[in-house]
């Protein structure tokens, strides 16, 4: 009887291996596409509820002169809550990408938060057949300290910018459809872009795309819900050479969070 018990144990853990089969083929190639890359650009966003309460900025620089780390193509970015919006929910972050130069693919990411409660840094670092993530946690009050170190074990996996890149990369044609792994902080995703087509967003021709997202259960890779974005968000890419984010929507736990372009500039 105990090989039938046995049977009786596994059949769930292979109706999650198949669950996770499943959503696996829906995965892209990790080579980047037929689109010439981003130049070295800075972008200043402007963060707002619904378009009316300015809420914070933020900037990210591609490849920032500055930043002066051989063999690595680096990203780099800062945001701060402004106005009302602090005073409900002070915060602040910098985050630091190294990807390969060549493929884009992510090496190193390096995520520094602070809001009224906690500091938070995360380490997630890349390698050929896992990623590994290290967060550390301080309590603003007690200044406890908390620290805990994962492993996920699956590749390719994408951090936020190398996925931004891979995607401005491909063909973009209307319907495409885009699924990659990220690894934004210590939780694994499913990231899944479909190109809804083209149209002019706020007076510029632009490439609408939907975004959707569902956690990706380490050990069993098990989709489930992602209960802080409410419904697929749209993002708007300029539909030109540099293919840069021209305003993301996301309806997000805390309301209708919109990051609309106010600035790009090249070196």
């Amino acid at each position: 009887m105990k090989w039938c018990l046995f049977l009786i144990a596994l059949i769930p853990s292979l109706a999650l291996a198949q669950a996770g089969a499943e959503w696996k083929r829906e995965l892209n190639s990790n080579a980047l596409g037929p689109h010439p890359k981003l130049a070295a650009t800075a972008l200043d966003f402007q963060v707002s509820w619904k378009g009316m309460i300015k809420a914070g900025t933020l900037k990210i620089e591609f490849a920032p002169a500055d930043a002066k780390k051989p063999g690595a193509y680096v990203i780099r970015s800062s945001a701060t809550s402004l106005g009302a919006a602090a005073l409900i929910f002070p915060y602040k972050s910098n985050f630091w990408s190294e990807l390969d130069p060549a493929s884009f693919q992510p090496r190193y990411f390096k995520a520094m938060e602070v809001d009224k409660r906690e500091s938070v840094t995360t380490t997630v670092r890349h390698f050929a057949d896992r990623v590994e993530t290290h967060e550390e946690a301080k309590l603003c009050t007690t200044k406890l300290t908390t620290t805990s170190a994962k492993v996920f074990k699956f590749s390719p996996v994408f951090d936020i910018f190398s996925a931004m890149l891979h995607i401005r990369s491909q063909k973009l044609d209307p319907g495409d459809r885009i699924a990659l792994v990220i690894c934004p902080f210590k939780t694994p995703y499913l990231l899944r872009v479909t190109v809804a087509g083209r149209e002019v967003h706020e007076g510029r021709k632009a490439i609408c795309l939907t975004l959707s997202m569902r956690k990706i259960h380490r050990d069993t890779l098990e989709l489930l819900p992602y209960k802080k974005l409410k419904k697929d968000a749209t993002l708007w890419l300029s539909d030109d050479a540099d293919r840069v984010p021209i305003e993301l929507r996301a309806a997000a736990f805390i309301g209708d969070v919109r990051a609309k372009l106010a600035n790009r500039r090249k070196p």
